[in-house]
């Protein structure tokens, strides 16, 4: 169903050919053409409000980054139910520049489809991530009022979060970005999420790369290569001289460079942990972690 889909979207809004080659919608059998008709986009990119920091141009606004992923228009909303009463909802968008080419990409995730009568489903639980999904626009520049043009989508890039919702993005730090040397584009969204009592802190990785092969199904042009822990805060759930003494940390994330392939990465930390019932320690040069890339896996994992 979604190769069709995928190709209706790019006849909808009468982009090249060149754009529906482009399109790389993942297969699955769980994701059913949407309920509803899809209305005509507005325009072929709508802008932003705010600009941009990587582009001269303001970059497509989430509305449009949602109706091209989900061919559903929500009306101006950023979170709207898009199927089977799964809710999608924007995520992050980003802009950079690879190789010459300056590119813009949404990111949405989307809950659980619901089936049969209201009720009947169990309540997400901390291992029901959410489904994450984006669309990638181009900088073409040969017209003014339309400067982005869509490259094409992918329903699904990974799962992440957990109760059946993704991590928060941290809007206080900044996303990092590492180029390799044969062209792809790692990127670190800073995430944060609370569970229990416990504020933690650290980086969603999402790979990207536009000479995928366009023979093999399973590849992807983007996609979630895991998270990285960089820091935590117990304040909420903390009771200093009892069981749970307070903690808090901070860590920094590193890239480090690998050869042609995926970097290595190292999270160095400060702050304090628990060590025992009631003691706490001093983090240091001996808590570093690092992580590898598990080609197998197709994520960062830490040995």
């Amino acid at each position: 169903m979604r190769p069709l889909r995928a190709f209706a979207a790019c006849l909808l809004v009468s982009l090249s050919a060149a754009a529906c080659s482009a399109a790389d919608p993942a297969p699955s059998s769980s994701q059913p053409a949407p309920a509803q008709a899809a209305k005509a986009p507005r325009q072929d990119v709508a802008p932003m409000q705010n600009p941009s920091p990587d582009a001269a141009v303001t970059p497509p606004d989430a509305p449009t980054v949602m109706y091209f992923i989900y061919q559903v228009d929500g009306d101006g909303a950023t979170s709207y139910e898009v199927q089977n009463g799964s809710v999608a909802t924007f995520w992050f968008g980003h802009s950079f520049t690879l190789d010459g080419t300056t590119y813009y990409t949404g990111f949405s995730w989307d809950t659980r489809e619901h089936y049969g009568k209201p009720g009947e489903q169990q309540p997400a639980g901390p291992d029901d991530r959410a489904n994450l999904a984006e669309a990638t626009f181009v900088l073409a520049g040969s017209d003014a009022k339309k400067p982005w043009k869509f490259r094409g989508q992918e329903w699904t890039i990974g799962a992440l979060g957990a109760y059946d919702k993704a991590d928060d993005v941290d809007t206080r730090r900044k996303p990092i970005e590492h180029r390799t040397a044969d062209g792809r584009l790692l990127l670190a969204v800073p995430t944060s999420s609370f569970d229990r009592g416990i504020s933690s802190s650290g980086y969603a990785l999402l790979l990207f790369n536009p000479k995928r092969s366009e023979d093999d199904l399973d590849s992807k042009v983007w996609r979630y290569v895991g998270s990285v822990r960089t820091g935590e805060d117990n304040s909420a759930a903390c009771d200093d001289g009892n069981v749970m003494p307070c903690t808090d940390s901070d860590g920094e994330l590193a890239f480090v460079a690998d050869g042609n392939g995926l970097p290595q990465l190292t999270v160095t930390f400060k702050g304090t942990t628990i060590e025992a019932p009631g003691k706490t320690r001093a983090l240091g040069a001996g808590d570093t972690v690092r992580y590898r890339f598990d080609s197998k896996a197709q994520q960062y994992i830490a040995p």
